[in-house]
Parts: structure tokens; sequence; C-alpha cells
């Protein structure tokens, strides 16, 4: 017995060592959800790009505006501060979404290959017991419950990039520029 659950000894002429591989998958579902994937990161990296042009743009006219009207020190020069405007004001939501989209493409695969051996493993280890028999229950959830543990991983490593990373406002970047560091405050 083996948790409870009777174990099924078979013959000895009838026993042999066949290592169990995982159930060719004859959908489409998982290729179609990768192509999905892949489709909303292309829309996410052409919106990102069309916005970066307009912030670009805007950049350039917010530093005519306010130099016509003194409202930018003479110690920024108008490539400082498009830059500094560009930084504070880029498109770097959709950016980060399109980079987590593509990085789930990259990985999923691997992960999958992965999961698939360390079930086997498991699957192998334990007797081929039918509790964990490819292609049951146990086996799917796993399978399931890994894959969305893998996407949830890669979209924490991206939004805790995304707020590490952003910079503060224009007046504040403007400053930290002017006068280096503000009281030693720190940046998020």
């Amino acid at each position: 017995m083996i948790w409870g659950i009777p174990r099924l000894t078979l013959e000895k002429e009838n026993y042999n060592c066949n290592i169990v591989t995982m159930q060719k998958f004859e959908g489409i579902s998982f290729v179609w959800a990768l192509a999905l994937m892949g489709v909303l990161a292309l829309i996410f990296s052409v919106r990102a790009l069309f916005a970066w042009r307009q912030v670009r743009q805007d950049a350039r006219a917010d530093y005519a505006y306010k130099h016509a009207n003194n409202m930018v020190p003479d110690a920024i020069d108008r490539e400082t501060y498009e830059k500094i405007y560009r930084r504070v004001y880029s498109p770097r939501g959709p950016l980060h979404v399109a980079a987590a989209m593509v990085a789930i493409l990259i990985i999923t695969p691997f992960a999958m290959i992965g999961f698939e051996a360390g079930l086997n493993l498991m699957y192998n280890l334990s007797g081929q017991s039918r509790v964990i028999e490819p292609g049951f229950l146990v086996w799917q959830f796993f399978l399931f419950f890994g894959i969305i543990a893998v996407w949830v991983g890669i979209a924490y490593l991206s939004a805790r990039h995304y707020h590490r990373n952003a910079p503060g406002s224009l007046q504040f970047e403007l400053d930290k520029f002017l006068f280096g560091d503000l009281d030693g405050a720190e940046s998020f």
C-alpha cells in the first residue's frame, strides 16, 4: 500500500521497466494561447513605439513653451530637458507589459519541458502509481498550476522592475539634475 492506496503488483513475466513519458497533446488550445500572447505583445510593443515618438514631440513643444515663458532655468539646455522629460513621461507601462509577454512566450515551453521531466520522474519513482499517472487529474493539476505560477512569477518580476525604476515627477527630476539628490531622499 502506498498512502492507503492498494498497489497493483504485476507478475514477474509481465513486469517491464518502460519509462513513461507525457502523452502527446493533440489539442490546439495551448498553441493558440501562445499565439494570442504573441499578438498582444506585438500590440503593446507597437503602442509603446508610437507613444515614445509622441513623447519626443511633446518634450520639444514643452521645452519651447517653457523656455519662451522663462519657466526653465538657464542651466538646463534643450537636450537635457528633453532627456529628463522623456524619462519621466516615457511609455514604460506598455513596454513592461510587452516585455513580460515576450518573456512568457520564451519561458513557457521550457517550463513545460521541465514540468514534464519532473512529473515523469515523480511518476517513475513512485513505482508508476496510478495516482500520478500521466494525463490524469493530479498530473494535469501540477501542469496547470505550475504554468500559472511561472506566469505569475514573470508578471511579479516585471511589475517589480517597473516600480523600482519609476522616475519622480518632472519637477523632482529637474531639481535632482540641478541640485543633486535632494536631502538624501530615496529614489523609488
